[in-house]
């Protein structure tokens, strides 16, 4: 056997005992940024020196010699401020570690390289707390819930539904790295509280959000606020036109309404019918563009169409020139088509806005968030009709006020006019 054959050996035997020594002598620490780590030494009998030493992949660093002969320990510049040394036991305590801190923090005594402790340091951010963000909640759609942390390295992400695992029973999905969960098509049992829990090996940060399922979008729920304001009216006007015809009746002939303020509400009764109609028209559109074509709509939309045309004519006519509607009343269908414009508009709006509030209302009932309040704009509505037809009340009875006769012969005259503008109303 050769020299170097022999003094391998040798080196191998040596070396051999301290190995185990060697491996008990590594540590690995994760902590995290802005917080204090103690790092130690192994225990020995006579400790003559100890270096602290950081490295890494790149430097090597000193940061403490201590020697116990009357020499007060030697911190260097880089770690004055931000080191205890602790000559007792020789730990030593490091402030206030950021992530630059992260590497091998190494405790040498008695310059004895082997029986070195090593400790390898690893400084993470906390998680901070996590966002959840939710892309639709209308049913039936597709819902993404996405769990977005702003600071720190996640390691995990776990997702509950009310506190508890994900059911099996519904089809949820998971992207790969567990940050985004997918509903394919929601339903009313997915309504709920989602949480999603962020963690590392340091930290971790749970953040909730109750999904509540609409059951209309918003174009429905204007769809829903349009028809109630149209039934309101419409309403309204059956209601108004009920008790003045009861009023009417119960008048007597010189008390009985005549001459400009009939005629004004005649055009006030065609066109709040015409702006109903137009209202009505508005939100079977919309109901249309989100639910599909239905046959039903699009037959009032028609009839509609007519009741439009025929206020709107009447409401012209009369407020521009009231002689020439009499013209128009020649034939017998155009007399028939004026005869019940108001009437049958007021009919067809109350049916059209009942089938349409009636669907709305049934979607509603498949999502679980609380009903679309109407009642506002319903009150609202109904409010200015009643002071539209108000005002022009109190303006007939302040101009009849003002040109109230003072002698017999205007007196006489007044009730000529008044008989004349009988007999037109009557061709009208």
């Amino acid at each position: 056997m050769s020299y170097r054959t022999i003094s391998r050996c040798l080196m191998l035997l040596l070396l051999f005992p301290w190995a185990p020594k060697t491996a008990e002598a590594e540590e690995h620490r994760t902590v995290a940024v802005g917080s204090s780590v103690l790092l130690t030494i192994l225990p020995t009998n006579n400790t003559e020196h100890i270096q602290w030493e950081y490295i890494n992949s790149s430097m090597s660093q000193n940061i403490v010699d201590y020697y116990r002969v009357g020499i007060t320990p030697v911190i260097y510049k880089p770690y004055e401020d931000r080191v205890i040394f602790y000559s007792s036991n020789g730990s030593l305590l490091l402030k206030n570690v950021q992530v630059t801190d992260s590497g091998t923090y190494r405790a040498t005594v008695n310059l004895n390289k082997i029986e070195a402790r090593q400790t390898a340091l690893r400084v993470i951010e906390p998680v901070s707390k996590a966002q959840l963000q939710i892309n639709s909640t209308v049913v039936g759609s597709a819902v993404e819930l996405s769990c977005k942390v702003p600071v720190g390295k996640v390691q995990a992400i776990d997702w509950k539904k009310d506190g508890k695992p994900l059911p099996r029973n519904r089809c949820y999905q998971l992207s790969e790295n567990f940050r985004v969960l997918y509903i394919p098509e929601t339903q009313k049992t997915d309504c709920g509280s989602f949480s999603c829990n962020a963690s590392n090996e340091i930290s971790w940060q749970e953040t909730s959000v109750n999904l509540t399922i609409e059951g209309i979008t918003p174009p429905l729920k204007q769809a829903l606020t349009i028809s109630s304001v149209a039934l309101t009216i419409a309403i309204t006007l059956a209601v108004g036109s009920g008790l003045g015809f009861v009023i009417l009746c119960c008048q007597t002939e010189r008390k009985k309404i005549t001459g400009e303020l009939w005629r004004w509400l005649v055009v006030l009764i065609h066109g709040l019918v015409c702006v109903s109609s137009i209202l009505m028209i508005i939100a079977s559109v919309l109901w249309m563009r989100e639910d599909g074509l239905s046959t039903v709509l699009i037959l009032y939309m028609i009839f509609l169409t007519c009741v439009i045309m025929g206020t709107l004519l009447i409401s012209v006519v009369l407020t521009i020139c009231p002689r020439h509607l009499g013209m128009f009343k020649k034939k017998m269908m155009h007399r028939l088509i004026l005869d019940i414009a108001a009437p049958g508009g007021v009919i067809l709006v109350v049916l059209c806005a009942i089938f349409l509030t009636q669907n709305i209302q049934l979607l509603q009932k498949k999502g679980c968030s609380p009903f679309f309040d109407t009642t506002d704009a319903s009150i609202i509505s109904a409010a200015i009709s009643l002071l539209i037809l108000l005002a022009l009340l109190v303006w007939y009875h302040r101009k009849k006020k003002n040109s109230h006769p003072e002698s017999e012969e205007d007196q006489q005259r007044e009730e000529q006019k008044e008989g004349s503008s009988e007999e037109q109303d009557d061709q009208i």
